[in-house]
């Protein structure tokens, strides 16, 4: 197996020094509702209830037709062809499609951040968000006996709890920048 020049460490804070610059790019109302869907992607489609999402999914029509009429339209609904219907890359695509709807969504509800104090604030949701979209593709992919990725670029997934005091540190800073931003504009009592 071949590795990366960087360790897995350094490829942790590359990607959520990408988090923390969009970010600050989106403001924090923005951020906030992706990090709602990020959440929701996290939580409802892992690779281990898959299967379990997919099986409610297949029963709406009938819990639909349950209510609308009275009497169920299918007794027993075929699960299995839909859980398998993506392949393994399945509940990776769904993740993907819930995280892509919730920036979308943020974008629409939301318009760009008039001021620096809610750029600044965006930096703790998104990063918030990174680590949870970390965490999640680290559980995705395969590993071996050792704990390592089975792919051919041997990179090892940092534990984002291991990282909790740093996020929290550049946290706080970002409320401080905000906090003096916001301060900053406001025009002085005469």
């Amino acid at each position: 197996m071949s590795s990366l020049p960087f360790t897995d460490q350094q490829c942790f804070f590359v990607a959520i020094f990408v988090f923390i610059i969009l970010g600050f790019q989106r403001g924090w109302r923005r951020e906030l509702i992706s990090l709602i869907f990020i959440l929701l992607g996290v939580f409802l489609v892992n690779p281990g209830n898959f299967k379990t999402v997919s099986s409610f999914l297949v029963r709406i029509p009938s819990m639909v037709g349950l209510l609308i009429t009275g009497s169920q339209t299918s007794a027993n609904p075929v699960v299995q062809p839909v859980a398998n219907a993506l392949g393994p890359w399945g509940p990776l695509l769904l993740f993907a499609v819930i995280v892509v709807v919730g920036y979308l969504i943020g974008n629409k509800i939301f318009p760009k951040p008039a001021t620096p104090s809610d750029r600044f604030f965006g930096i703790i949701p998104a990063m918030i968000s990174g680590a949870f979209v970390l965490v999640y593709l680290g559980s995705f992919f395969p590993k071996d006996t050792n704990g390592h990725s089975i792919f051919t670029v041997a990179l090892q997934s940092p534990d984002p709890a291991n990282y909790v005091s740093v996020i929290v540190v550049i946290a706080i800073v970002a409320v401080i920048i905000a906090l003096i931003a916001a301060r900053a504009k406001r025009p002085a009592k005469k």
